[in-house]
């Protein structure tokens, strides 16, 4: 067997490992993390760049989803090195979807090392400027919606007041309108960091219409960790409306985090109506 040949088996094993977290959870994810750490020395000999960047946009993402600091730190820096690997072979406009990664990380180190939370978004927020510019400049609005949902997610978690929530439920909002129709599954993911932001401002019959939307499609998907994520926002939606169905709803995504193996999601929604 030639290495070309290992380092596609091995890329192969990553991604399959990888999409097959989302439906059934860590075990999967760790099968990922594993097989990418294989690759990797063969991938960075190859010399191919785009080995090397299918190699780098699965670590990230895999470690990304471990919800451990070190991991994450790691992924961070994958991120960044894959930004850096795009603009040199290809373009800087062509960076953008690869740059809210970045930023994604960024937010997410946030919400796992809350002593550190200020750093990782202000990191963020900065990122994010130059991509949100790089998007206007390039007029697609396919990439403008991922800059300013992403956007968006950043502005939430540093909000300290309704005007902040409100600009970050409009970065939201200018994301939703221009997300392609093509795009159901990117838009449904998008649209649980646009209800936790309405939620924020109290709006909760529009994040209920909202969670019964996203859910029909995380459903149709598979996609079982996403789905746990809109049964919590319904949840919380119908908690703040002292709608019975609340607790089931909670109950929903309790049941489906656990079965996943997802304990930091888990320790998080277990508070969430606390």
């Amino acid at each position: 067997m030639t290495t070309g040949t290992v380092n596609a088996d091995l890329l192969g094993v990553g991604w399959t490992a990888l999409r097959a977290f989302f439906s059934e959870g860590m075990p999967a994810l760790q099968r990922a993390v594993e097989a990418f750490e294989r690759a990797e020395s063969l991938v960075r000999s190859s010399g191919d760049p785009d080995r090397l960047t299918l190699w780098l946009l699965g670590t990230t993402t895999a470690l990304r989803y471990s919800r451990r600091p070190e991991p994450m730190e790691t992924g961070l820096a994958r991120a960044r090195e894959l930004v850096n690997l795009v603009s040199r072979t290809q373009s800087e406009t062509a960076t953008i979807s690869y740059r809210t990664l970045v930023e994604g990380l960024c937010r997410d180190l946030a919400w796992v090392v809350p002593a550190q939370a200020g750093v990782y978004l202000d990191e963020g927020l900065e990122y994010s400027d130059r991509t949100v510019r790089l998007a206007k400049a390039a007029a697609r609005d396919e990439w403008l919606a991922q800059a300013r949902a992403s956007r968006g997610d950043l502005l939430l978690q540093r909000a300290t007041d309704r005007k902040a929530m409100r600009r970050a439920a409009s970065a939201h909002e200018d994301a939703r309108r221009r997300w392609p129709a093509r795009d159901a599954y990117g838009k449904a993911q998008a649209a649980l960091g646009y209800g936790a932001a309405l939620l924020a401002l109290g709006e909760h019959s529009k994040v209920d219409v909202l969670a019964r939307e996203v859910l029909q499609v995380f459903q149709a998907q598979g996609d079982r960790y996403h789905l746990a994520g809109a049964h919590l926002l319904l949840a919380r939606a119908l908690y703040a409306q002292d709608q019975s169905d609340a607790l089931d709803e909670h109950a929903a995504a309790l049941a489906v985090y656990r079965a996943l193996g997802c304990r930091w999601e888990l320790a998080r929604a277990e508070a969430a109506l606390a």
